[in-house]
């Protein structure tokens, strides 16, 4: 099988509907669907059974692939983490309740470009008020690592290999907020996994999550992970470099994108080393 849509649900009724409805909606069927709910008491498991029996009513090929449980977790990436076990896919689409898919053909349309590279990622829309906008995520395939320190993980429009948590473990259930970063900052900055970018609209991501909050306890809460996580994955070195180096980096990314700007740039690099004795090909230590 080629794709694995994983959705998890915590009393979230009214967007657990919205996902599974745009779901169900897909004229390609050819994926399973894994939902998995934290025993949710608002209603949840009852949409979760009317959808079921919506599935077999219209004699769709995806309700002899739908496996879903209901049962207490511990938090997010615990309950990320029973879909993963329980998918059969080649590819992984976390689609959590409130984010849903933009149209009726996104799996038709998808499944062809997923081509065995390991990370491939598209667009997400985010309403904004009134307001609808595009959110690229890296924009482009050729990533770098300083593009990866940053972090630009859309799960909601990412498909990721399974076997990605056979080789480099599941999602740390340790973190609340962004173990899924963690994930995809191990796979491309610590290993090699490779990557490539889709300019495709995937998926609408709910902004009601604790992922996208922008302040209070959530944000606080953030901060430490993130330092937390940078500090299991990288060196004390390498992590006091970027602290330290971050606007350089920044200047030096966008002047060697400019072939011509670059090639001046090394030029002027050139005449100050040798005025400063500092260019190892004019400069040498007499013992």
């Amino acid at each position: 099988m080629k794709l694995s849509i994983i959705t998890i649900n915590y009393n979230n009724a009214a967007g657990l509907k919205k996902t599974l409805d745009s779901v169900a909606s897909q004229t390609c069927s050819d994926f399973e669907h894994i939902i998995v709910d934290g025993a949710s008491t608002d209603g949840s498991v009852e949409i979760i059974r009317e959808y079921e029996n919506t599935l077999v009513s219209r004699l769709s090929p995806l309700a002899s692939r739908l496996k879903w449980l209901s049962e207490p977790d511990t938090g997010i990436y615990n309950a990320m983490n029973k879909g993963v076990r329980l998918a059969k896919g080649e590819y992984i689409l976390m689609l959590n309740s409130g984010d849903y898919l933009l149209d009726d053909n996104v799996i038709a349309n998808v499944t062809p470009i997923l081509d065995g590279t390991d990370i491939i990622q598209g667009n997400t829309i985010e309403d904004i008020g009134d307001k609808h906008y595009r959110n690229r995520g890296y924009g482009k395939t050729d990533i770098n690592f300083f593009d990866v320190m940053k972090g630009h993980f859309l799960h909601q429009a990412t498909f990721c290999r399974r076997d990605l948590f056979d080789r480099y473990g599941m999602f740390d259930e340790s973190y609340r907020i962004i173990g899924d970063t963690k994930f995809f900052m191990r796979c491309l900055g610590r290993e090699d996994a490779s990557f490539r970018y889709n300019d495709v609209d995937i998926s609408n991501y709910d902004l009601t999550g604790i992922s996208a909050e922008t302040s209070g306890k959530w944000v606080e809460r953030k901060i430490i992970e993130d330092a937390r996580m940078r500090s299991e994955l990288y060196s004390n070195r390498l992590n006091k470099f970027f602290e330290e180096n971050d606007k350089k980096i920044r200047l030096y990314d966008k002047l060697h994108k400019h072939r011509w700007i670059w090639y001046i740039v090394m030029a002027i690099a050139h005449i100050c080393n040798y005025i400063y004795a500092e260019d190892p090909i004019v400069y040498r230590e007499r013992l």
